[in-house]
């Protein structure tokens, strides 16, 4: 376990860009991330059935992009911007300060681990890294974020947000017809919660890497050789 800490303490400290790239690309894609989340319509936001509000973001998309493009630091730093934008601007708005926004940022920070666990397979073909990427994003994120959750419901979401998580999710539950209280409804909101961050990872990993797989391909001179990416595709990638 130490040495995977330390292997990722080193990958997030290093990047085959320059340092002014990263920052400018991580403030830039954090910048437009939030932008996406709070300007895009309800089309491109679709709710969770059942939690109606848990939403699929397509600007998990841009966090990503900017992890497979900048490498780990620039992806933290994009995560940061965003999920503080949103806080500040958005956070407020009946969930408490930050609350749904550090969230989000630890859904994507848990995604991130997935991926740079992917890369020390070394490149692969594009439909390969594909199914790496997605699937140890997958297990990242649905593990860790439901140990997060949990750890909210049970004991930062009233002290520490003012939010009544339960409550509030009883509430969205019975409008389905569905009536749990105490461990039962923490379970049940767990684990459609879980279900819920398995689709997004598998949608977000795959839209990314396609994206940032097509942007390379269209300025192969700008980013091919130095994008973080090319740690987990091959030269013949796609």
């Amino acid at each position: 376990m130490s040495t995977f800490f330390s292997a990722l303490a080193m990958a997030f400290s290093r990047t085959s860009l320059r340092p002014t790239a990263v920052l400018a690309g991580s403030a830039t894609f954090g910048a437009l991330a939030s932008l996406i989340t709070l300007a895009a319509p309800p089309a491109l936001q679709p709710p969770f059935p059942i939690l109606f509000y848990l939403k699929f973001d397509v600007a998990e998309v841009v966090d990503l992009s900017s992890f497979m493009i900048f490498g780990p630091t620039a992806g933290l730093l994009t995560a940061l911007i965003h999920a503080t934008i949103l806080g500040t601007v958005a956070g407020g708005a009946g969930s408490g300060p930050f609350f749904g926004p550090s969230l989000k940022f630890l859904g994507v920070l848990s995604t991130y681990i997935g991926l740079f666990l992917a890369s020390r397979f070394g490149r692969q073909s594009l439909v390969r890294a594909s199914l790496t990427m997605t699937s140890l994003a997958l297990i990242t994120r649905v593990t860790l974020m439901t140990a997060a959750n949990y750890f909210y419901i049970v004991f930062l979401a009233q002290t520490v947000f003012g939010v009544d998580y339960t409550g509030f999710a009883q509430f969205v539950l019975s409008q389905s017809g569905i009536n749990l209280t105490g461990s039962g409804l923490i379970l049940y909101i767990l684990g459609l919660t879980a279900i819920y961050n398995a689709v997004h990872v598998v949608f977000s990993v795959v839209v990314s890497l396609l994206l940032v797989n097509a942007l390379m391909k269209r300025a192969p001179n700008l980013l091919q050789s130095r994008a973080w990416i090319t740690r987990v595709l091959n030269s013949a990638s796609g």
